[in-house]
């Protein structure tokens, strides 16, 4: 199931559909261009409280999926809490391998 998930999370980043952390993907929501955000397990209480509002008012898919040290070790950067899929069959692609 996580190979499937960070497959089409790589073919997002390639395709220019991925942004990684809360300004990028808060830019994103406010830009209507997101279609799913994804926060890890372990992000601090705030910014999910914080997440959970932005997506809500804007319309946004939100799910929980794996944790920092999964993210930032499987893109190669620092501990990423928060990232955003910026196009809807992605997303949608996302959403059924995961659930």
């Amino acid at each position: 199931m996580d190979d499937k998930v960070f497959n089409l999370l790589h073919m997002a980043r390639k395709a220019g559909k991925l942004k990684s952390g809360f300004d990028a993907c808060e830019r994103s929501c406010f830009a209507n261009n997101a279609k799913l955000l994804i926060y890890t397990s372990d992000l601090a209480e705030k910014r999910k409280k914080h997440l959970l509002n932005l997506a809500n008012a804007n319309n946004v898919k939100i799910i929980e999926y794996g944790s920092k040290s999964l993210f930032g070790s499987e893109f190669k950067i620092r501990d990423i809490g928060i990232i955003c899929i910026e196009d809807a069959n992605f997303a949608k692609g996302i959403l059924r391998s995961i659930g």
